[in-house]
């Protein structure tokens, strides 16, 4: 990124990823950037029509799950919102610092000071108030702390997860974890059994995973690793061999037509092996 910085003039935070990707690796950049936006994108979308279907629950997963893609494609259309994205991902990732500090303390911490994990559940509580609590006063530390510029916002979730660790171990405490539940705990242990009883016995009625060895198939990874392999020499080939500007630009241009055509190549013939092996396992079982 820093490289293409140079190359372009710019500075690093003008850049866009479109930029880096064809700057850096031509027309074979922008199918990575596509395709890993897509396969990172695919999991957070499937979430998000998840917990959409939550809210709206007369409507299907997939009609959900549409509109919050249409919506999200929309959106991202605007270029102040990939500007501005890393700040945005570090306000809306301080929104679940306390929780992921809640979840830590309780599973990680609570054993080892003998505080009781799952207390909450135990005491049959509908609402766990120490949970809440933390989890507010948490990000009002966390934004006074930006609010005052005490520290820089990239770094607001190291002192904000502390606090809340600690702010919640201390209320939890008092509101019940520091008792026992001897008889909740066994009943706890014994579902936990049964559960593992019946995912091994899952697991031993599940038909063996299948590799395809067909000729084909290896033929297939073959030219996929192939395609690795060229474009990896031809960056090298780029990088350390290139004694002066003019001979770079040749074996940039000479990189850039290549490696697209083995990009393509490798992502095609990649998903065709996967296809292939999901097929046949598909037909076995």
């Amino acid at each position: 990124m820093q490289g293409t910085a140079v190359l372009l003039k710019k500075s690093i935070t003008e850049l866009d990823p479109g930029d880096v990707a064809y700057y850096a690796l031509g027309l074979s950049g922008f199918v990575i950037v596509i395709i890993a936006g897509w396969t990172t994108a695919n999991a957070n979308l499937y979430r998000a029509g998840l917990a959409a279907q939550a809210i709206f629950y007369k409507h299907s997963r997939r009609k959900t799950t549409m509109v919050v893609g249409i919506v999200t494609v929309v959106v991202a259309c605007f270029p102040f919102v990939f500007t501005q994205m890393l700040p945005l991902l570090t306000y809306a990732g301080l929104l679940v610092v306390p929780v992921g500090a809640i979840v830590f303390a309780e599973h990680v911490i609570f054993p080892r000071i003998g505080l009781t994990r799952y207390w909450v559940s135990y005491k049959n509580l509908k609402t766990s108030v120490p949970a809440v609590a933390s989890w507010g006063l948490g990000l009002v530390f966390g934004f006074g702390l930006n609010a005052m510029n005490v520290i820089s916002f990239y770094y607001l979730f190291i002192p904000t997860w502390i606090f809340t660790i600690l702010l919640y171990t201390l209320l939890a405490k008092k509101y019940g974890a520091a008792e026992s539940y001897p008889e909740e705990e066994a009943l706890d242990k014994q579902r936990n059994e049964k559960i593992i009883a019946y995912q091994d016995e899952q697991a031993e009625n599940d038909p063996p995973h299948l590799d395809d060895k067909s000729g084909f198939t290896k033929l297939l990874r073959v030219v996929a690793y192939g395609s690795l392999i060229i474009t990896m020499v031809l960056a090298i080939i780029t990088m350390f061999w290139s004694p002066d500007m003019a001979q770079y630009e040749i074996n940039r241009d000479i990189f850039y037509t290549y490696a697209f055509i083995c990009t393509l190549t490798y992502f095609a013939t990649a998903y065709w092996v996967l296809q292939r092996k999901k097929v046949l396992n598909k037909s076995d079982h």
